[in-house]
């Protein structure tokens, strides 16, 4: 089954209920991910679909008021509803079909992104994010430690955060890089132990922000635990 997106409701074929079953079937493997506990990418792919459909539905409302009846396509990498002043075309049918299917499908992704959010919120209860050490005033590069409980290894991590301005909105990124693995033995070594070696092995930073997540939770690493814990860690940075 393919991969819900976008450019699934503008490829259609000419039998609605096949289109339904299409989306259907892309909503099914998401929720299937979802239920092996695996949240990324499925839930910020799936809420950027959601976000893209309104913006065009919305759109076709807008122009429906000024040029009623005109609409002939859509850019798909623009995201912009494309019209013409014309009076009739044979599009029309094909389109007022694309715009029923969104009205459909709308409720079924936004069911799905609920069961996403649940999943989210009860694993970031689960994950606690602690300094390391004296955390310095620059606080935007540094290093960040979690535990993959599926192998049982600590992982090390260089984070960077920036701030950034689009227009009027302004965006948090963390770009992290991995620095190394540790298997968890029944005697481990502090954090502060592990701070203390990253800052011999890297001198660049001499006094680096330092946080340790932690949780009891056997999630999926790359998919749940990673992706959760570093929007807890950029929470805590731009706090």
């Amino acid at each position: 089954m393919e991969r819900i997106s976008l450019e699934t409701f503008f490829s259609l074929e000419t039998d609605l209920e096949i289109n339904q079953y299409r989306i259907l079937g892309g909503i099914k493997e998401i929720n299937t991910n979802f239920d092996k506990r695996k949240i990324y990418p499925a839930l910020s792919s799936l809420i950027e679909l959601k976000n893209s459909l309104e913006q065009i539905r919305e759109e076709k409302k807008s122009l429906n008021g000024k040029f009623p009846k005109q609409i002939t396509g859509f850019d798909i990498k623009k995201q912009e509803i494309i019209f013409a002043v014309q009076n009739h075309t044979d599009n029309y049918k094909n389109i007022d079909q694309v715009f029923e299917l969104i009205d459909w499908a709308l409720p079924f992704i936004k069911d799905s992104i609920e069961e996403g959010i649940v999943l989210f919120d009860f694993v970031e209860k689960n994950i606690t994010l602690e300094q390391v050490g004296i955390l310095p005033i620059y606080k935007d590069e540094g290093y960040f430690m979690i535990s993959d409980n599926t192998v049982f290894e600590l992982q090390v991590h260089r984070y960077e955060f920036s701030l950034f301005s689009s227009g009027r909105e302004k965006y948090r990124a963390l770009k992290t890089e991995f620095v190394k693995s540790e298997k968890q033995e029944i005697i481990r070594r502090t954090p502060e132990s592990i701070k203390h070696e990253l800052i011999k092995e890297r001198q660049d930073l001499p006094n680096p922000a330092t946080f340790i997540c932690n949780t009891d939770l056997d999630f999926p690493f790359a998919e749940t635990i990673f992706p959760v814990a570093k929007r807890k860690l950029m929470t805590a940075i731009a706090s």
